[in-house]
């Protein structure tokens, strides 16, 4: 700099130095050798101005803007899943594989693998064929910036146009003029509020829509039928023993009776069931009993403390949460007297944790219990099983339940 301000010339480097020069390394860029264009390349060393032989500069390691999160390290127990996905991804007309703006909302409980299916899909060869312009992916969350996602897809497109869009009324019209005629697959994960997922849902007559929720109301509300709702159920019991055992061999191996308990009583929920195992794979590894430890998971306690697989992290925060913080986002925006209701199921919860109305009505003491009911189907934390004619809580969520009223009682 000071060279330049005393407008003198740079000292060169002298043409008989010996020993070989270092090049130069930075982010972003390609390599350049013995180019003339601009002029040397320069670089500043000690405090004196340089010339470089040669540049070599490193491309920045980035994603792809708008592509999906990982392939998911450990899956087990989805293949039907998986099957059933692909064929409802696509319409069969003799040998042709037409696409007609499918769109499927895949539905379930809170930590039972929407997002790790949906990311599976994403790297799957035959996904892959049958989008071969690729896969745009957003996960929304309870307060998405939308139309910065919706820039990151326009820029995955080639077009920064998104961004500078007044409304996401025109946002979405340019993005539905950049899909006209793509063949992508558009995947839409954690949707919390319809109003959402609407401006993501522009694919063109070649695209499909996969949408993940663990709210009912917001599935209901985004598919054009019930048919479009895919419901992703719990792992059966010879599965979830298996991903336990994938998990902490050693103590499955040792214990496999209080094991399969275990997965019993956590019913089956995948994101349950690999914090148990990591939490007894812990244990085991500094040699203590766990015994007591698969007890303390049956109660529950122990697993909402836990903190959450590393997937699960915040990036805006930079923490993982932990199970009982990524469950009660369930419970965000419920009215008290709501909740309450909630936290009382849980104390007087069956195994299997299953009600009729009179028996809402009775432990809520009151009249009409059906808006309430409502309010929690629709969250995610009641379901109705059409079999049963009964309404279904998940284990790991009557251990929530719990813990509300254990809070409430510690203060």
């Amino acid at each position: 700099r000071q060279a330049f301000e005393d407008k003198k010339e740079p000292p060169k480097q002298p043409d008989d130095v010996s020993g070989p020069k270092e090049p130069l390394t930075q982010s972003g860029g390609n390599s350049v050798t013995g180019s003339t264009a601009g002029g040397d390349i320069i670089l500043v060393e000690n405090g004196d101005v340089i010339k470089a032989d040669t540049l070599t500069i490193m491309p920045p390691i980035t994603e792809r803007p708008g592509s999906a999160p990982p392939k998911p390290a450990l899956m087990i127990g989805r293949d039907d899943d998986v099957r059933a996905l692909k064929q409802r991804l696509r319409s069969v007309t003799g040998s042709q594989t037409v696409n007609l703006q499918v769109l499927t909302a895949i539905k379930g409980w809170p930590g039972v693998g929407k997002t790790t299916l949906a990311s599976a899909l994403a790297h799957d060869d035959e996904i892959a064929k049958l989008f071969p312009d690729g896969i745009l992916w957003t996960s929304l969350g309870q307060t998405p910036s939308i139309l910065t996602e919706m820039g990151i897809w326009g820029r995955a497109l080639g077009s920064d146009e998104i961004l500078k869009a007044r409304s996401l009324e025109e946002a979405s019209n340019l993005l539905a003029g950049l899909l006209r005629n793509k063949r992508y697959l558009l995947i839409i994960d954690d949707v919390w509020k319809t109003e959402d997922a609407v401006p993501f849902n522009v694919g063109g007559i070649g695209c499909a829509t996969l949408i993940t929720t663990r709210l009912d109301g917001v599935a209901r509300d985004i598919a054009p039928t019930a048919d479009n709702v895919y419901i992703l159920k719990v792992l059966k019991d010879e599965d979830a023993l298996v991903l336990l055992e994938k998990l902490a061999p050693s103590v499955v191996a040792e214990n496999p009776k209080e094991c399969l308990i275990l997965v019993k009583e956590l019913e089956g929920l995948p994101l349950a069931i690999q914090v148990a195992g990591r939490l007894l794979d812990a244990e085991r590894s500094a040699g203590l009993s766990v015994v007591e430890l698969i007890e303390e998971l049956r109660e529950g306690a122990k697993l909402l403390e836990a903190t959450a697989p590393a997937d699960r992290m915040d990036y805006v925060t930079e923490t993982t949460p932990t199970i009982g913080a990524l469950l009660q986002k369930s419970l965000d925006l419920i009215d008290e007297k709501t909740k309450e209701c909630y936290a009382y199921l849980g104390v007087f919860a069956p195994k299997p944790a299953t009600f009729d109305i009179d028996a809402m009505k009775y432990v809520w003491e009151m009249e009409d219990p059906k808006p309430v009911i409502k309010t929690l189907v629709d969250r995610g934390l009641l379901e109705y099983v059409r079999e049963l004619d009964r309404y279904q809580m998940h284990a790991i969520l009557v251990m929530l339940a719990k813990s509300l009223l254990s809070d409430d009682e510690g203060e």
